[in-house]
C-alpha cells in the first residue's frame, strides 16, 4: 500500500510503502526497539506483520506492526511501534503510527467476520500507569478509539473510515 509520512525537517510529504514484514529484516529490541518483532511475527498465532519503509531508502524500517486474527475473526493489532528516530521531538518522519493504524483498520474490514468486520482491537499495556493513561487520550483524542474498559480499545466504523 503506496501512503504519505510527513518528513519534519522540511514539512513537506515523501512517499512510503506498507508491505509484508515476510522479507525483511525485522526490527528488534538489539536494534533499539521496544518490541522484538522477529521474534513476535513467528509467535503471534494468525499473524501477519508488515513495515513502512520510506521509497526513497527501503533498507529502514520507519514502522512495524503485528495485525492478528483472533479466533480467525477478530481484527486485533496486537503490536505496533515507530522507529526510535522517529520518536518525540527529534523525530525524522511523523504520520508514521497514523499510516499503520489505517492499514490495520483497513485488514478489519476485509478480514474481520461478522459482527467483527470493520472493528480494530488492541491494549494498551505499559508498566506504568500514568504512560499507558497517556497512549489512551492519545488514541481516543487522535484515532477515535473508543475504550472498552482495563486496557482494550477498539476502532470502529466512521473513525476506522476517516484514518483510511
Amino acid at each position: 500500500m503506496e501512503i504519505k509520512i510527513l518528513k519534519v525537517s522540511t514539512n513537506e510529504l515523501v512517499g512510503a510503502t506498507i508491505l509484508s514484514g515476510k522479507k525483511i529484516k525485522l526490527p528488534s529490541i538489539q536494534d533499539g526497539w521496544r518490541f522484538n518483532f522477529d521474534k513476535h511475527s513467528k509467535t503471534v498465532i494468525n499473524a501477519e506483520t508488515y513495515v513502512l519503509i520510506r521509497d526513497e531508502s527501503p533498507e529502514i524500517v520507519e514502522g512495524c506492526i503485528i495485525f492478528q486474527m483472533v479466533d480467525k475473526k477478530i481484527p486485533y493489532m496486537a503490536f505496533l511501534e515507530v522507529a526510535p528516530h522517529n520518536l518525540a521531538s527529534s523525530k525524522m518522519y511523523d504520520y508514521i503510527a497514523g499510516c499503520l493504524i489505517a492499514f490495520a483498520f483497513k485488514l478489519s474490514v476485509q478480514k474481520g467476520k461478522g459482527e467483527y468486520q470493520a472493528q480494530l482491537f488492541f491494549d494498551v499495556l505499559e508498566e506504568k500507569e500514568e504512560n499507558a493513561q497517556k497512549l489512551i487520550e492519545l488514541y481516543r483524542s487522535k484515532y477515535g478509539a473508543l475504550f472498552l474498559g482495563e486496557t482494550t480499545l477498539v476502532i470502529i466504523d466512521d473513525s476506522g473510515y476517516k484514518l483510511i
